[in-house]
């Protein structure tokens, strides 16, 4: 198989799927980290723990499909910082797995079976855009309090999702201001 020059829609739907995971996590750590919490120990343990997980095995199974596709085992091994990320693998047998999932390669269903699935569908014009909203959410976070020039940041991405990211951003910003006065 050759490498593709553009993200390949499984590719995409399988990164913005574990940043949803990991998000989703990453709320419960804050809401179970605010003082009044009384299991501050045990869920933002755990959820920290889910969220690096989530994030790893999409680091490895990207790393996966990059080997299958013909990046050289060097360049992958680079990307993935393995010279001192120890938990991260080149090459494993879950990503593999997961991979052959996402792609429609084999009958068993999995995580990334059930995310393939949607590349396959007619997308619903009425249906919410939740990935488009896990990007407008990143980019209007990290916007937020940065001296970036908002067209440069948010002109790359399609319309709508630049859109949400700007109000995002500009709400942040404005509740920051509010919170200076």
């Amino acid at each position: 198989m050759r490498e593709p020059r553009t993200t390949p829609e499984p590719i995409r739907l399988m990164l913005l799927h574990s940043l949803l995971e990991a998000l989703l996590s990453l709320q419960e750590v804050a809401s179970n980290s605010r003082p009044e919490s009384q299991d501050w120990r045990r869920m933002p343990t755990y959820r920290l723990g889910d969220a690096a997980d989530q994030l790893n095995l999409a680091a490895s199974v990207l790393a996966a499909y990059m080997l299958e596709t013909g990046t050289p085992e060097s360049d992958v091994r680079s990307y993935l910082q393995l010279s001192y990320q120890k938990q991260r693998s080149a090459d494993s047998e879950k990503a593999r797995q997961y991979l052959d999932g996402l792609l429609g390669r084999n009958s068993e269903r999995t995580t990334m079976s059930a995310v393939a699935s949607l590349v396959d569908q007619t997308p619903d014009p009425t249906a919410p855009d939740v990935y488009g909203d896990v990007e407008a959410v990143l980019y209007g976070l990290r916007c937020a309090h940065s001296e970036d020039n908002l067209e440069e940041a948010f002109g790359h991405l399609p319309a709508s999702i630049g859109r949400r990211a700007r109000r995002i951003a500009e709400v942040l910003a404005e509740e920051y201001q509010l919170q200076q006065a």
